[in-house]
């Protein structure tokens, strides 16, 4: 729609935009159901539907497919009559962030790094409220990354101040944790702070969220396009800048006196992920007790007080009437063309 003509657009050509979003959590049950339908597998289909569902969000159609195909893959490669949970679960990891690199040789200095690293975001995860809860962290090298953590976030259309800060000092903790227990930073927290950056940027040029700039939204510049001119002055400008500053600070403070609180939570994480190479949320609640808390993590509970736990795919009445006719006029012509056959 973005490409075509405005001439076209007009009433009576192109004029009715249907928008298709990624599928809600009900709608990736449907249509996982549809694609574990020719799978072989002695799980329950109805059931397995409903925690893949749980497990994928933001996943599309196309996603969903494919880790079904993955899934089937895997358990064929480790000589399986049947799928189990364990070959989805890699499935979907494997869709998420990349293969595993087996090949990747870390020193032992630099594995070291990476499980003090990811331990920092996995601590600060666990004892921020607003977070999401952690399904798995690993150092195995997957993609890009060297090390990998998987988080249950739910479909959520509305995010509050709180909420943004927690993912902040969240995604911060594996720069603080390196910082805390090596004194030196690396380069591996780089995707870490472009997302704290972005996030704070649009908190405060988007979405209204601090009292100097004020209640104002601007259009954040798409990449590629010409950057001519800005919708704000030098002094917004300067405003926004010292400002995106500040909140990134207080953040970064904030993690700090956390992780600091948690040292030795932090070391019992990394050095378990030293030992295991991956941790699940079993080992995580052995290792630090239950999540201070309550949150979400099954479909039913993710569904509950949306008025069913089923998507409702039927058709209106006016729709599925006129179905139910062309179907008997196909089934009528059929008929009619088999009795002239049996004339002749």
């Amino acid at each position: 729609v973005d490409i075509l003509d405005k001439a076209l657009l007009r009433p009576g050509r192109f004029d009715r935009q249907i928008y298709v979003p990624a599928p809600d959590i009900k709608g990736r049950a449907s249509i996982f159901k549809v694609h574990l339908g020719p799978l072989k597998t002695d799980l329950d289909k109805t059931d397995l539907a409903r925690k893949m569902a749980a497990l994928t969000p933001g996943f599309t159609g196309a996603d969903i497919a494919n880790v079904c195909n993955e899934a089937a893959l895997i358990a064929a490669r480790d000589l399986n009559e049947s799928i189990i949970m364990k070959h989805f679960e890699q499935a979907i990891e494997r869709v998420i962030a990349g293969m595993e690199k087996k090949t990747n040789v870390l020193s032992p200095e630099e594995k070291r790094t990476v499980a003090y690293h990811e331990a920092g975001h996995a601590v600060c995860g666990w004892f921020l409220e607003h977070s999401d809860p952690l399904l798995k962290v690993s150092i195995i090298p997957r993609g890009k990354g060297l090390g990998y953590a998987q988080y249950l976030p739910k479909d959520q259309y509305l995010l509050t101040t709180e909420q943004l800060y927690d993912r902040m000092c969240m995604t911060l903790g594996g720069r603080v944790s390196e910082e805390i227990f090596f004194e030196r930073i690396t380069t591996g927290a780089q995707d870490d702070l472009k997302k704290i950056t972005d996030s704070a940027y649009a908190q405060i040029t988007r979405f209204g969220m601090n009292k100097k700039v004020g209640n104002m939204s601007f259009d954040s510049s798409q990449p590629g396009d010409p950057m001519f001119t800005k919708p704000y002055s030098e002094q917004t400008a300067q405003i926004i800048d010292e400002e995106v500053r500040a909140l990134i600070d207080r953040a970064y403070v904030r993690t700090k006196a956390l992780l600091t609180k948690h040292r030795a939570d932090v070391e019992k994480v990394a050095e378990r992920l030293l030992k295991n190479e991956i941790l699940s949320r079993d080992d995580m609640i052995e290792l630090l007790g239950k999540r201070p808390f309550p949150e979400k993590s099954t479909y039913e509970e993710f569904v509950e007080g949306t008025g069913s736990f089923e998507e409702d795919t039927t058709l209106p009445d006016g729709l599925a009437s006129w179905n139910k006719e062309k179907a008997q006029d196909k089934e009528t012509n059929v008929k009619g063309d088999d009795e002239g056959k049996v004339k002749a």
